[in-house]
């Protein structure tokens, strides 16, 4: 009986002072004034190589600022009721019995329990591991793999509290069913989050499909992939406008001169959103740095008071990008930023490399000479792996990169990452090459380490890895890397003086 229990956990198993210790080369962690500033001048900018697939151009879709909207028009298309299931094994079971270990799903008594049982089963044993209805990921309520509408033995447990239940036929499963969805659907507390409904209806859809025999039997591989396409979206039928974090009045002040693109990805079978900001008195004739932002759904809202530096005469103009997720993901969602900043880290490099900044090449003169590129936590060590391959990749957007409190101890924590102490040497890049042409700031908080103490293990901590960093820098002899840690400051409170602080040292106005 626990064999069933446990799949039920395992679905859901399915679904983280001025400088302090680091120092540039120079042995000044503050702004130097080394770096010349900007000169925004007529030529033409940089055209990149643009690696899209046509289908990828197709699906391009330039418009206004939507984000202030109340409505969002639904993308979800007409249900087919397709049931595509992937059929495990012994070695399945006792492969995500160690999985839900690791994570610390299970007590140790649990997870002895489960060896124990899991031992007895013999090399015939199937079970249902993953389902999908029109795409969308069930991960609760599954039925046994031979079941045929009739009885049903469930055990179910609240806290501390195992409850036995029978179910004499389907119409019985159907209501207890509907009744723990309902249940479910009261911890969201909002429709827009959370459509019960959906969720009932595709799950109702995954039984009787077994029950008639009509599912489609997919591979583990075709089942993960669609795990990881749609492990953000299960559910829900809103929008996620509201984790969007922004003051209206600001945005509300320049909606008028950014633009919100829709662009996908065919490797990442993602849409990405992207918002383009553009500077005062903008002259499409005109060449302009670009600034590209990770992590839009928080990012986003700093735009405003950097293009404000714009306004007064404090910097010089710039184009602000931030890149985000369709409104539909959750941008907050860690297992959402994992995805792309941490299990697939090379292809969000490629994404923006050879396909977002191309496509941007095309619609705006860019000095990618003066470009730059910001990441923060997780962003950050997608910002730290594209400065040390950006020798790799043809085309050559940026020139600048803020590594922001790079969270490089939690590559160790992600399942299956090939490597993961390849971002202590910085990812092989000086066994290719003797020097780096990029130019970086590097920063943190000075509290901030507490913060994640629970994970870090035997790895360095986020303010370790920053100092680790430096040191390495220093020993090839790089000059052009510079590292603040901000007093009094966790996490993230030291980001919008850092923009300012950032922005201002490289892109300060020379009329000053």
């Amino acid at each position: 009986m626990y064999v069933k229990k446990f799949i039920a956990v395992l679905t859901l198993m399915s679904v983280m002072m001025s400088a302090v210790g680091c120092q540039g080369r120079n042995g000044d962690s503050s702004l130097s004034e080394n770096e010349s500033s900007v000169v925004v001048n007529e030529e033409t900018g940089t055209k990149l190589k643009n690696f899209m697939t046509q289908k990828e151009l197709d699906r391009v879709k330039v418009g206004k600022l939507t984000l202030l909207d109340d409505d969002v028009q639904d993308t979800q298309t007409e249900s087919t009721g397709r049931v595509q299931v992937y059929i495990g094994t012994a070695d399945d079971l006792r492969k995500s019995t160690e999985d839900c270990k690791d994570l610390g799903l299970i007590t140790q008594e649990e997870y002895e329990e489960s060896i124990r049982n899991n031992a007895e089963l013999d090399s015939d044993f199937r079970y249902i591991d993953m389902a999908f209805v029109d795409g969308r990921w069930i991960y609760n309520h599954f039925p046994e793999y031979d079941y045929d509408g009739g009885e049903v033995y469930w055990v179910t447990q609240d806290n501390e509290v195992q409850e036995k239940l029978i179910l004499h036929n389907f119409d019985e499963v159907k209501n207890y069913i509907k009744e723990s969805i309902s249940k479910e659907a009261e911890f969201y507390n909002d429709d827009t989050l959370f459509d019960s409904e959906q969720v009932y209806e595709d799950t109702v859809a995954l039984w009787q499909s077994v029950i008639d025999g009509t599912y489609e039997e997919i591979t583990k591989e075709e089942a993960e992939k669609l795990r990881d396409e749609s492990i953000y979206n299960v559910a829900f039928d809103g929008d996620y406008k509201d984790v969007w974090e922004y003051d209206l009045s600001e945005v509300e002040e320049i909606k008028d001169f950014i633009k919100e693109i829709s662009i996908y990805d065919e490797e990442l079978d993602t849409e990405f959103l992207v918002h383009v900001t553009l500077p005062p008195d903008f002259d499409e004739s005109k060449t302009y740095p670009m600034f590209v932002f990770s992590d839009g759904v928080w990012r986003f809202g700093n735009v405003p008071s950097i293009r404000k530096l714009m306004e007064n005469g404090e910097i010089q103009d710039i184009i602000l990008v931030t890149i985000g997720y369709s409104y539909k993901i959750n941008g907050t969602d860690e297992q959402v930023r994992s995805r792309y900043f941490y299990q697939k880290t090379e292809k969000t490099c490629d994404f923006i490399v050879d396909n977002l900044m191309p496509y941007l090449s095309e619609m705006y003169n860019i000095d990618c000479e003066h470009s730059g590129f910001y990441g923060h936590s997780a962003g950050g060590v997608l910002s730290h792996y594209a400065v040390f391959n950006s020798d790799k990749y043809e085309n050559q957007p940026f020139r600048y990169y803020i590594i922001g409190s790079p969270a490089l101890w939690e590559l160790h924590r992600v399942d299956g990452k090939q490597n993961p102490d390849a971002c202590y040497d910085e990812y092989g890049y000086w066994e290719r090459n003797d020097t780096l042409d990029k130019v970086l700031f590097v920063c943190g908080g000075e509290n901030e380490d507490p913060e994640y103490e629970e994970y870090y293990d035997e790895y360095p901590t986020t303010l370790e890895g920053i100092s680790g960093l430096m040191e390495r820098l220093e020993s090839h002899g790089v000059e052009t890397a510079e590292c603040k840690i901000y007093e009094d400051s966790g996490h993230w409170q030291f980001i919008p003086d850092m923009f300012i602080e950032f922005f201002r040292k490289y892109y300060g106005n020379q009329s000053e």
